[in-house]
């Protein structure tokens, strides 16, 4: 069955060399990403790569990777990591890491994280707390959305979305219609972005379908069937947060995702 929300890239553009390439992950988000980070006090350096202390401090279980530290050790070890995502934050939280914490932090290029629009993948992975509260979404797209033009202002030119999984199916329960929603204006509001934006690199990224694969199999995934929908068990760390594990497939599948892109060809 083809999926309703698959991983897609909607352009490539000329920044992009690949996933090979990428010195520098920039990652605006909520929990799911979060790894603690402070920009006030903390840079990624090769020995640290995400600014703290391994793993960071996340919403998986107590000292465990979430799926930024995951990509970065077992997929792609070369990466430094600027993760501004924090617990709880939606939409206009993430506008808000964009234009007031990222911009003055690294935003103009400093010397001392020297990004260039070739080496330097934006991600944005939000939408679960939105979809708590709501399930129209059109607007909070269009606030995401201006973010990001504030991102390819200041010189991004890679960019990959992550769309949400179906809380409904987590113990935190939810409904359906808010997740699928949430996802269909995704999809509609980085095709436009891609549309205005034919020189940047465009992706999205299907969580929606990492976390359903684990949903309808667990078994083959090595998990439990009883623990599809139970809290504190080996796929949810709680009512909504995933465990370790379930990150590792995520960041496994985004590798593998980013793997797949070939580098911009002039034809293209």
């Amino acid at each position: 069955m083809a999926s309703e929300f698959p991983s897609t890239v909607h352009t490539k553009g000329p920044s992009w060399r690949g996933f090979d390439a990428l010195k520098f992950l920039v990652i605006f988000g909520d929990s799911y990403s979060d790894v603690g980070y402070d920009p006030s006090c903390d840079l990624p350096t090769p020995e640290e790569p995400l600014g703290v202390e391994f793993p960071g401090i996340t919403y998986a279980e107590p000292d465990s990777p979430n799926w930024v530290g995951h990509l970065i050790t077992n997929y792609s070890p070369t990466l430094l990591v600027y993760d501004y995502a924090k617990g709880g934050a939606r939409v206009y939280n993430v506008k808000s890491q964009i234009q007031a914490t990222f911009i003055r932090h690294i935003g103009q290029r400093p010397p001392w994280a020297p990004w260039a629009a070739e080496d330097t993948l934006f991600v944005s992975w939000v939408g679960i707390n939105d979809a708590a509260w709501s399930g129209e979404h059109a607007d909070n797209l269009e606030t995401l959305f201006e973010g990001q033009e504030t991102l390819y202002k200041s010189g991004a030119r890679n960019f990959l979305f992550m769309n949400i999984p179906q809380i409904n199916r987590a113990p935190a329960k939810g409904r359906k219609s808010h997740y699928i929603n949430w996802n269909t204006e995704l999809k509609k509001a980085v095709a436009q972005f891609a549309v205005v934006h034919p020189d940047a690199t465009v992706m999205i990224f299907s969580a929606f379908d990492t976390f359903d694969a684990i949903f309808n199999d667990p078994a083959s995934h090595g998990f439990p069937v009883g623990d599809v929908s139970k809290a504190g068990g080996s796929i949810w760390a709680d009512h909504l947060h995933p465990t370790s594990r379930v990150h590792d497939f995520v960041a496994r599948d985004v590798a593998a995702f980013l793997s797949g892109q070939a580098a911009f060809q002039q034809s293209e």
